[in-house]
């Protein structure tokens, strides 16, 4: 299974340097630990052709050109022609990656990075498993389902398009609410902006795994409680395309939240969240800002408008990641002082509706204590701890 990745902290696009578009990337980035195929996508002129070789750690052979051979680390073609890779599964406890130094024949040349993820015995886990910076680590349960919902962006002048992740949940069938939504927060998702869809909707099930609508509370004429239909992953976050926007008004992105509190200082962080996350109307290179955003029940509940008994959250809360300077690096790969990261929780009703955002602000850590939820899995162990202890509100303009 091929997985659509982005460029991690450094945005949508494939940028070799400030403005210049790759000719050569790889159609996965980041795969999983079972994932067999890849490919390297060229582009350019008619008539050029390039070479391509894998580079791999002392002693390794799992990535190659050839599916009977994990010698043959050398191949070419004619410019536009895609380069099929054959790894091997990933049965280490490790990350592993390979080099693919890509050279034109007309004398541009650029190097690519591939990772794959380390093993996991559980199949449904080596599904979710992948290297994106905003994913909490799996929790299994009986109620939960994990979906990621993809997307096509279209591309603009700063930015590709075409097959992206759109956001991730952690999706609870009993209380018919998503306990967390994972998703990257960046200018391609934002523009062009198309504007807000309104298409409230059952998550119609054109991906995988499926949600029945029974599971799913209806949120298409408001839930009838005088409650407002919260969206997890904001609409505002996802312009790119009518698609994409339609997406977050699916019932599984959608909690009951009071109107006021909605309206009032969670509206507001939102808004400061796009201020945070980089443009695409400047050629300055920024960091992808990743969000997990979620819900911490007590035991309460609403009936919507079938009759369905929903999960009425006590509390709504956001935990943020972003490096600190454009360093190319992937999340694993950073130490402590070169990550920010913040927590913001609010009681989900009238006394938040004007609640400052510093008196909300907390660390990730105390998020996942109230939560039982462990965040940004990828993190290296070493320092992971340090980053989620953070609490520095000068990181984070707005916040007072």
């Amino acid at each position: 299974m091929l997985l659509a990745t982005l460029v991690l902290f450094t945005g949508c696009g494939d940028d070799d340097d400030e403005g210049v578009k790759s000719l050569a990337q790889l159609e996965a980035k980041t795969v999983n630990c079972i994932t067999t195929t890849d490919k390297v996508l060229t582009q350019g002129p008619k008539g050029l052709t390039f070479q391509a070789k894998i580079s791999l750690a002392a002693g390794e052979e799992w990535c190659s050109f050839d599916p009977a051979s994990q010698l043959a680390t050398t191949a070419g073609g004619a410019v536009g022609e895609a380069l099929p890779l054959y790894l091997q599964e990933n049965r280490t406890d490790a990350y592993r990656s390979a080099e693919i130094a890509v050279n034109y024949s007309s004398g541009y040349s650029v190097t690519l990075q591939l990772w794959q993820m380390p093993y996991t015995p559980n199949p449904e886990e080596q599904e979710f498993n992948r290297a994106w910076g905003e994913l909490p680590e799996y929790r299994e349960a009986a109620d939960y389902i994990y979906k990621t919902y993809n997307t096509t962006l279209v591309s603009t002048k700063y930015n590709d398009g075409g097959y992206r992740r759109n956001f991730t949940i952690c999706f609870d069938r009993e209380l018919r609410v998503a306990h967390w939504v994972a998703y990257p927060l960046h200018g391609c998702y934002t523009q062009p902006n198309v504007g807000r869809t309104d298409a409230w909707a059952y998550d119609p099930n054109t991906q995988q795994p499926s949600i029945a609508s029974s599971e799913q509370a209806n949120i298409i004429d408001t839930y009838g409680t005088g409650d407002a239909r919260g969206h997890q992953c904001p609409s505002a976050d996802r312009y790119n395309t009518t698609q994409t926007n339609s997406m977050t008004f699916y019932a599984t992105n959608i909690m009951p939240q009071n109107y006021k509190f909605n309206s009032g200082s969670w509206g507001k962080l939102e808004i400061k969240m796009r201020e945070w996350a980089p443009l695409v109307s400047t050629r300055v290179r920024y960091d992808t800002l990743f969000v997990v955003t979620g819900t911490h029940f007590d035991g309460g509940t609403i009936t919507d408008r079938s009759g369905k008994k929903v999960g009425y959250p006590d509390k709504c809360w956001k935990v943020l990641l972003q490096q600190k300077s454009n360093q190319n690096k992937q999340i694993w790969e950073c130490g402590a002082d070169e990550l920010k990261a913040i927590g913001f929780i609010f009681p989900n009703s009238n006394a938040a509706e004007d609640m400052k955002l510093s008196e909300a602000a907390c660390t990730v850590k105390e998020i996942e204590a109230q939560t039982g939820f462990k965040f940004f899995q990828n993190l290296d162990p070493a320092v992971a701890d340090a980053v989620k202890e953070q609490k520095e509100i000068s990181d984070w303009p707005g916040v007072y």
